[in-house]
Formats: C-alpha cells, structure tokens, sequence
C-alpha cells in the first residue's frame, strides 16, 4: 500500500456525470483509485464511462454515501476545497506534503463540492484543513474534474518526494464530530456561546481543533471536559430553581 492509497476523493452531489468520470480518469492519471460520491441523482453511467476512458475501472468501484457525514466516516483528516479566497484555503502544494504525512497513520478524505456552489459553509465546517486553488482572478471558476486533477497532481508530486516525518493517529472523523457537538451544548450551557453566534464561533473552534490534529486519548479528554461543564451547568441552574 502507498501513501496515497489512503486518500478518498469525495464528490459532494455532483451534478453532471461527466464530471465524475472525468474526476475518476484524473485520479487513475495521478496514481490514486478512492472515488466516493456522497448524495446526488442516479448517476448516467454511459455518460460518466465515456470521460473516464481507461479509468473506467475506479469509476465502477466507486463508493457511494447518502451523504457527506457517510462519505467521511473513518478518516482522521478531511480536507475541503473552496474558489472562494475568503474561506482561508490554502494552495493544494501547501497542503499535499500535510496530506502525505498523515497517509502514514490515517485515511485522508479530500472533498469537491458541487459544481454550481462549492461546498456550503456547513461541509466546510467539517473540513480541518481547507485548499484554494490560486486561479486568475479575472476567470477563477474550475471545472470539478480539473480541480481533481490540480490536487491529486499536487499529491503525487509530494508523495514522490523525501519521506515525511510519521505522523501519529488521529481521531476519526465521526467522534470529532461527536465532540464538537458536546462541546457546543456545554458552551452554550455556561453562556460562553450565545445562540445567535455560535455556529460562526464553532466554524473557528473546529479550525482550531483541527489544527491539533487530535488522537482519540485527546478527544476522550475534551469530551470529558464538556460533560463536566454541561453537568455544572445543570446543577447550577437547578439550585437556582430551588
């Protein structure tokens, strides 16, 4: 197995089949195989054949999710992709050697969103990592299967490159979501978050989080964290009560 063996490529409800199996050519292209389509319409598979020519193989064994909290089950680091400058990505050759070096202990997913919007503010929110393709300004729209290949061009460039250091375990994806979401309530309880602002403020304590690059013995931590203050929460208000 190789480093790169260990990214999924998630297609977030694509639109069009051509572009998946454009996306499913670019993947073989570059030397990965992981194709995940999460959500959308039955997809016309003469169509999407008929772009990924000799890739028809990692076309036809594509996975396929209900949605993106399926397709993301299991990875320790996900990584988003936005056109928009404002979200705060960074270029695919920043992130592909911190992709790379996660692959030594982790499944990465790497999502695409689809092709008339991207993905919404709250798929990014999932995302710990965020890349942006530095376009030309003046025509910075992508085609989905060319951002598949700009990234996994990137990938294969720093998988070819000197060993990174090993990275250690993260945390899957599915109980860093469970945290967040004790974390939130616990917050709110104590009055930290105000209901009108804590989805933004959550936005910055996910990037935050993801940025430590979490084990589970960490996250086992913080969860207890968070059951602790929701508990003193309670018990604080009850005594008011009384």
């Amino acid at each position: 197995m190789t480093a790169l063996d260990r990214v999924r490529v998630v297609l977030v409800e694509p639109r069009d089949a051509a572009n998946v199996g454009a996306a499913a050519r670019a993947l073989k292209n570059m030397g990965l195989g992981r194709l995940v389509v999460a959500g959308g319409g039955a997809l016309d598979e003469s169509r999407a054949a008929t772009m990924a020519v000799h890739a028809r193989d990692v076309l036809a064994g594509r996975e396929t999710a209900a949605d993106l909290a399926g397709a993301l089950a299991g990875a320790g680091l996900v990584v988003g992709t936005s056109g928009r400058a404002t979200a705060g990505g960074r270029a695919p050759r920043a992130v592909a050697p911190e992709i790379v070096a996660a692959c030594g202990a982790t499944d990465v997913a790497l999502v695409f969103g689809p092709e008339d919007r991207g993905l919404s503010r709250e798929e990014l929110a999932r995302c710990a990592t965020l890349i942006t393709i530095p376009a030309a300004p003046a025509y910075d729209s992508l085609n989905l299967a060319q951002a598949v290949l700009l990234c996994a061009y990137e990938l294969r460039l720093a998988a070819a490159g000197p060993a990174p250091e090993p990275a250690r375990a993260r945390a899957p994806h599915e109980r860093l979501e469970r945290l967040y979401a004790h974390l939130e309530a616990a917050l709110l309880a104590v009055g930290f978050l105000q209901p009108d602002t804590a989805a933004s403020m959550m936005r910055k304590l996910r990037r935050t989080l993801g940025r430590a690059a979490l084990d589970d013995d960490e996250v086992q931590m913080l969860l207890g964290i968070a059951r602790q203050m929701a508990w003193a929460a309670a018990t604080r208000r009850s005594s008011r009560e009384d």
